[in-house]
């Protein structure tokens, strides 16, 4: 993916545009260096969650520890953070370590709105999470590891953080998936 694009610095020519750009060029080369290409082998499809929307999936085995990749998008500063917070579009915003900060020209979160994969993960509650973000202070910032084994066909499940507000769990659609998820599991020796 052009990186440009990816970020959306196209077209500008500031230099904050200048300096996200450069960051972006820094998270595509980084995030290259993981052995297994795991990335490549998940997609965006319907969530299994009701009324969720998509979720991702893989289509290969992915072993417990496995380092999947890295949380991409826009950076942000956390004035644009509350912005997006007042038009009610501050879902895939993640806040960044502190010390990322000295790193990134002063922006502490990333917008993933328009990101890569791993933004579209859903959440889960914890028994349910197979995979799992890790903030670093250097790039890429935000890196995505498995929890536990996960196999083809799987949807990836994550924990969004104690800031996040989780009120569609409540959902009875929703409570019911995960009662059933949970049923099955307990009768699988697999999971």
């Amino acid at each position: 993916m052009n990186p440009v694009h990816q970020y959306g610095t196209a077209g500008h020519s500031s230099g904050a545009s200048m300096a996200r750009y450069l960051i972006a060029l820094i998270l595509l080369v980084t995030s290259v260096g993981c052995s297994e290409r795991y990335e490549e082998h998940l997609f965006v499809n319907k969530s299994r969650i009701p009324d969720a929307g998509n979720g991702v999936f893989t289509d290969r085995f992915i072993p417990a520890g496995a380092k999947l990749g890295s949380y991409g998008g826009r950076f942000i500063t956390r004035k644009e953070h509350l912005l997006l917070v007042a038009q009610n579009r501050w879902h895939y915003v993640m806040k960044l370590k502190p010390c990322a900060a000295s790193h990134t020209g002063g922006y502490t979160r990333i917008d993933g709105a328009q990101g890569n994969v791993f933004t579209r993960i859903n959440y889960a509650p914890k028994p349910f999470q197979n995979v799992r973000f890790v903030k670093i202070c250097d790039p890429p910032y935000v890196l995505v590891y498995a929890t536990r084994d996960i196999n083809p066909g799987e949807e990836l499940y994550i924990d969004y953080g104690k800031n996040y507000r989780y009120d569609f769990m409540k959902y009875p659609r929703v409570v019911h998936y995960f009662e059933e998820l949970g049923n099955a599991r307990s009768a699988s020796p697999s999971q």
